[in-house]
């Protein structure tokens, strides 16, 4: 693994519709995708609580790992950054919102839509019985499922990928108005961390400040109006010590700064970033089930860290697999869609 700092791109004009000579390939940003899925993967397997209790029974080192649930708020910064430097890399006369919608859902929605479809087939082998119906199954399938009382998520991660699309709808429209003029970027994001001191309760905007933070990253990235970006990361990492627990502060410091100034490239932090959404996606149903048939059903007799490192290994494999099967579908048809 080595650590290094890139050369700070030349300051562009604010209004510049292209403000780098061709697309970079940024694979310190596919190291971080890495670390967020792993993180969050070692959460729930280090969380994981069978017939016969926890797999790590020392509470200390089980309550530390409850920081891997962060990894979530990370893989918001990331999007922030990476929709953001994407869209503003666009040429705003042909821009199309529409278009924009199609690529995303081209690109997040197939991998999606098929683990649903695998959970439902793994629950009629492993009962013998459906136990989803087609209401559920719809509501599922199109992120609604907070909307309805009476229903509930198949899998909890699900409710991170509402977040996530509901962040797309509305920068995608907003980006319109907020690469226009620089006051009205920065009166909107303003307002929307002030959104977030009254309205933290409401699930995307609690989440505002780290899609701020990533969108700022962007910018600085690019070096534009470097005074208005760090005030507003100062807001933002304000926002959050006051109002939110510690570990967000901290979580968002560390995002930024992997984005900023500390560039991780690890060949195989990068091979991992490659089909992290995949092993985000699919760790729960194949390194969750293998730990539940060694441990629960008792076909293997393994200690608790043995069975936790190979639950990496099997989640990595799967997850490597519908990459190549489903997923790299996904991201060849979204990149034929230009916006």
């Amino acid at each position: 693994m080595t650590i290094f700092k890139e050369p700070r791109p030349e300051r562009n004009c604010y209004f510049s519709t292209t403000l780098e000579k061709g697309k970079r390939y940024l694979g310190h940003i596919e190291s971080l995708r890495a670390i967020a899925a792993l993180m969050v993967l070692v959460f729930h397997f280090l969380s994981f609580h069978g017939v016969d209790g926890f797999l790590v029974e020392n509470a200390m080192i089980r309550d530390y790992s409850r920081f891997g649930a962060q990894g979530v708020e990370l893989f918001y910064i990331i999007s922030g950054f990476v929709i953001y430097y994407s869209l503003t890399d666009t040429n705003s006369r042909i821009y199309s919102y529409y278009t924009y919608l199609l690529k995303r859902f081209a690109r997040i929605f197939p991998p999606f839509l098929g683990i649903l479809a695998l959970i439902c087939l793994v629950a009629v082998i492993w009962d013998g019985t459906y136990p989803y119906d087609a209401k559920q199954i719809l509501e599922n399938a199109t992120l609604t499922v907070d909307l309805f009382r009476d229903s509930e998520w198949m899998n909890p991660i699900f409710t991170t990928l509402k977040v996530e699309f509901s962040f797309y709808l509305i920068i995608g429209f907003l980006v319109i108005f907020l690469r226009r003029h620089l006051l009205i970027y920065s009166l909107v994001l303003f307002a929307a961390l002030v959104l977030v001191v009254f309205f933290h309760s409401v699930d995307l905007i609690h989440n505002t400040p780290f899609f701020i933070a990533g969108i700022v990253c962007s910018e600085i990235y690019k070096s534009r109006n470097l005074l208005v970006n760090y005030l507003l990361l100062i807001c933002s990492l304000t926002v959050l010590v006051f109002i939110f627990p510690i570990e967000d502060t901290i979580v968002l410091i560390i995002g930024v700064s992997l984005i900023l100034w500390i560039k991780i490239r690890s060949t195989w932090l990068e091979w991992i970033g490659r089909f992290s959404y995949s092993l985000y996606l699919t760790h729960g149903l194949a390194g969750g089930l293998f730990l539940f048939l060694i441990k629960n059903e008792k076909y293997l007799n393994l200690p608790g860290w043995l069975a936790i490192g190979l639950a990496v290994l099997v989640s990595l494999a799967f997850a490597y697999c519908y990459y190549l099967v489903i997923e790299k579908r996904a991201i060849s048809w979204s990149k034929k869609i230009k916006y």
